[in-house]
């Protein structure tokens, strides 16, 4: 019944009114000609509170691929040897063989993660780095770094976790090894590529992050 009332509540249609419109929904009460898949997903999608860790996830220089592995990482959904012991597989640390291949063991906890870790992030914490997992990531959320510190802090951090789970992988499936130094060189590489894409000459914002990135390695 409430739908025929509502129905019969309607105006009728007159060619006076002139030609139908389609229009597409982007906000409550804001109508539009043009359609938006963005808006529509807003819509449609369930709220949540923001996570206090997205901003060290999702930020305008993010890598896509290295912020999807730190997310399943800080979710805890990597199959880590801890996990695939529910399919019956028991899974070793592969770096340093401890039995019980956590997530909170391979980041940072495992010698050759944090020495990895610690090659890569160099000065930029301000203070010796940690092995533990949450202290680390909880200090990203709340320590105030600088503007280009904090960008590459960010960057550091994520590209770690993503070139370390695929190292893990290679040895796991492939039986290829780098040493810690080798794989924190890959890693430097890369990022220092990542600050040259972002074409941070020509964005007054961004000119000092290659130089701040080349004042962390000094001591390293």
């Amino acid at each position: 019944m409430e739908v025929i009332q509502g129905i019969q509540g309607l105006k009728v249609p007159s060619s006076e009114a002139g030609i139908d419109k389609v229009m597409w929904r982007h906000y409550p009460d804001d109508f539009r000609p043009e359609y938006s898949a963005a808006s529509t997903w807003d819509q449609l999608r369930t709220h949540a509170a923001t996570k206090e860790w997205s901003k060290v996830i999702w930020f305008p220089q993010t890598v896509p691929q290295f912020a999807f592995i730190s997310w399943l990482a800080i979710k805890d959904r990597l199959t880590t040897g801890s996990r695939m012991r529910a399919w019956g597989d028991n899974q070793s640390c592969l770096f340093c063989r401890e039995p019980d291949e956590t997530r909170d063991h391979l980041f940072f906890a495992c010698p050759y993660s944090f020495m990895v870790w610690i090659e890569v992030v160099g000065d930029m914490l301000r203070t010796e780095p940690d092995p533990d997992w949450d202290d680390t990531l909880q200090r990203l959320i709340t320590h105030p770094y600088p503007r280009y510190d904090y960008i590459l802090l960010r960057l550091c951090f994520k590209a770690t976790i993503y070139y370390l789970w695929g190292e893990r992988n290679e040895r796991r499936h492939n039986n290829l090894y780098r040493t810690h130094s080798q794989l924190a060189r890959t890693i430097e590489r890369v990022i220092r590529s990542i600050i040259v894409s972002l074409r941070y000459y020509e964005n007054k914002k961004l000119r000092g992050l290659i130089q701040r990135w080349f004042s962390s390695r000094q001591n390293h």
